[in-house]
């Protein structure tokens, strides 16, 4: 297993509220995207990324999957609590974690960041977005075109820190030799169509072109968010 990783601040925003942790050696990699603006964005992702990290860290031998969501948990609770004491009511942050093993990928998530599994067969959506705009599109309210579009496409209606308690959303997968998982926030793939995502990565000669050349993709069509991805590799060559 290989992997690479990138987060920029992108072409508008002053600075960068997204966090990532990637670590093929441990298998653990994150994607977060704060939200509550400044300090409040930045500090919220980069404190869940950290509490999942450390929990990993400490695992020995308990399910990975029983960690993750407890992480989530634990986080969300820091993070509400954070909010309240520093009068930042409202801060929190996205978060999309997945464990890869020998044979499956486990990931826990809530928000719209996205995990994306990928080979030559096709590229596959992991992850659903908790968001207003998708939550119009299954009710049948809106095309997934025009959600793309929709001025309220950046409401979420889960995150962590904003409630109590928060629900998250589980998903398992198989892992093989040729498969890539992806791990990006919404900078990226709000500017870039799935299938461009797809050729990019199987046409690089190397990951670390593949996380490149989309991160400059979606700087230069507007850059408008913070953009951040994390692509991993099934092969120790890639």
């Amino acid at each position: 297993m290989r992997a690479e990783f990138l987060s920029h601040r992108g072409a508008v925003r002053e600075n960068n509220e997204d966090a990532v942790f990637c670590d093929s050696k441990s298998g653990l990699f994150v994607v977060a995207d704060g939200v509550g603006g400044r300090a409040a964005g930045e500090i919220a992702s980069a404190t869940a990324v950290r509490i999942v990290a450390e929990k990993l860290w400490d695992a020995g031998d308990a399910a990975p999957d029983m960690l993750l969501r407890e992480a989530f948990y634990e986080a969300n609770d820091v993070l509400r609590n954070h909010g309240r004491e520093k009068g930042m009511e409202g801060m929190g942050t996205t978060m999309t974690a997945a464990c890869v093993l020998d044979d499956k990928i486990l990931i826990v998530h809530v928000g719209d960041s996205r995990a994306y599994l990928l080979n030559r067969q096709g590229i596959r959506q992991l992850t659903t977005d908790h968001s207003l705009v998708q939550q119009l599109v299954q009710n049948g309210r809106l095309t997934a075109e025009e959600a793309k579009r929709h001025p309220q496409r950046n409401i979420l209606l889960r995150a962590l820190g904003q409630a109590d308690l928060v629900e998250v959303e589980e998903v398992e997968t198989g892992w093989q030799k040729d498969d890539f998982l992806l791990l990006c926030s919404d900078g990226l793939y709000s500017l870039i169509e799935d299938e461009e995502i797809k050729e990019a990565v199987l046409r690089a000669a190397n990951l670390r072109k593949a996380v490149d050349y989309l991160a400059e993709l979606a700087y230069n069509r507007g850059g408008y968010d913070n953009i951040s991805l994390i692509l991993v590799s099934a092969e120790e060559n890639k």
